[in-house]
């Protein structure tokens, strides 16, 4: 039995559509298959827009609404064409009231901002199992979310028990596919919600961890993971393999854009998750723990930073200057990325995203002892590999970063990775440098 994602970055038209049948119709002759679907692409970031831009709510709804309706006319005939014509408009209907009400009373909650999300995924689910029924596969669609969560609306956490029985519920539908929602939920009031964008790997993974399942298929527009990002560094390679330390390291750093906690369930589970393109040959295997013969696999860069640095000869020696430092923090509702203090204590740097600096600038300001407080435009850059924990291999990577002026270094999950934090207009040539030394190891 297997779980398949399909990106909503490869859902654009017909031939991306031919592609994914194709996928589908390999993964199901073999095995009872459950498919993951995003939304289209683009359509999440429409419906986003809609809440932000409440006058145009209608409008943007409408063009979602047409966009789904000419697909089908491309893609599905005959009475498949008809009875998933009649589920995209009643879908429609229930968004066009919603965006109706939003534009009239010009506000919006974070609950109702996942309810207009979750239509996204709904649709999705509705147009690709009508796509693969047209084509004569045993499919059918599912469009409700098999997640029950809090209600932390946009960040919701998943309550597995009660999800695991919502789950078990596509195992009673005879069909050998079913088509079902990523990335939303619903609480045990029935209050949709989503787990945060790239929700949909999560939610895969998530489906094999609670159902049982063996092996997990994310299926997107690129073939695997690859060392660095193949736009900027043309010496990319695809990873074949990574442990799941390595793995949740790159999710963390946003590698491909995977929801972080992508890897979490796989933890005391014997699950296989490929990562694969649509368009392209080659897949990363992530799969087992570290192994001795492990050495670099990727980098990743963290590009929208600022660096703080707080600085005061009057906090050397004084217990809790850190703690302080972090109780502001959380006062403004800042995330810290890093936190770093020399030997000599006369400074503290913290790491924050460019939107949060400001605010949290301003906060610090209110500490006492403190001389000044400088902010500078940041990158963090991280290498990351089991081969870490061998000082020799360590000891080159260091060496690699020590020609650049570094504010911080970090080591990460069980010692699988290291950043350095740098001024921006080092970074690119910092991650060009040890993107040299990670092709050069990476096995």
């Amino acid at each position: 039995m297997l779980v398949v994602k399909i990106g909503g970055s490869i859902q654009k038209d017909e031939r991306d559509f031919e592609l994914i049948a194709n996928r589908i119709s390999q993964y199901s002759s073999r095995d009872r298959t459950i498919v993951v679907t995003s939304a289209l692409k683009g359509v999440t970031n429409s419906l986003i827009e809609a809440t932000e831009n409440r006058d145009k709510a209608v409008e943007i709804v409408s063009e979602i609404y047409d966009r789904h309706v000419k697909l089908l006319s491309k893609i599905v005939d005959g009475p498949e064409f008809d009875n998933a014509f009649k589920s995209i408009s009643k879908l429609a209907d229930e968004l066009f009231r919603i965006a109706w009400s939003i534009k009239v009373l010009d506000e919006i909650s974070a609950r109702v901002r996942d309810y207009i999300l979750s239509f996204g995924e709904r649709m999705a689910s509705v147009t690709l199992g009508a796509m693969l029924r047209s084509r004569k596969m045993d499919a059918q669609s599912y469009p409700e979310p098999l997640l029950v969560t809090d209600d932390s609306f946009g960040e919701a956490n998943v309550i597995e028990d009660l999800s695991a029985m919502e789950a078990r519920k596509v195992l009673d539908i005879p069909s050998k596919i079913v088509v079902v929602p990523g990335f939303i939920g619903k609480t045990p009031t029935e209050r949709y919600t989503t787990v945060g964008r790239g929700g949909s790997d999560y939610t895969a993974t998530l489906l094999g961890k609670l159902l049982g399942f063996p092996e997990v298929r994310l299926v997107t527009e690129v073939p695997g993971i690859m060392t660095a990002d193949p736009r900027k560094f043309p010496g990319a390679k695809t990873i074949s393999r990574l442990s799941l330390e390595e793995a949740m390291e790159l999710a963390q750093m946003g590698a491909k854009r995977l929801h972080p906690r992508t890897f979490e369930p796989m933890f005391d589970r014997d699950i296989r998750v490929y990562i694969e393109g649509l368009y392209d040959e080659g897949y990363t295997l992530v799969q087992g723990t570290c192994d001795s013969s492990d050495k670099l696999k990727g980098i990743a860069v963290l590009d929208d930073l600022k660096l703080i640095s707080v600085e005061s000869t009057n906090i050397v020696g004084k217990i809790g200057s850190a703690a302080r430092v972090m109780e502001k923090a959380r006062e403004a509702g800042v995330n810290i990325i890093s936190l770093s203090q020399p030997a000599s204590e006369t400074t503290i740097h913290i790491v924050v995203d460019s939107k949060n600096a400001e605010r949290l600038s301003s906060r610090l300001q209110e500490l006492r002892d403190v001389d000044s407080i400088n902010v500078q435009d940041a990158s963090a850059v991280s290498v990351v590999g089991c081969g870490l924990r061998n000082k020799e291999l360590f000891r080159e990577v260091l060496r690699e970063a020590s020609s650049f002026e570094v504010a911080s270094i970090s080591r990460g999950l069980r010692n699988v990775s290291a950043t350095f934090v740098v001024k921006k207009d080092e970074g690119f040539n910092l991650a060009k440098d040890l993107h040299e030394v990670v092709v050069k190891w990476i096995n």
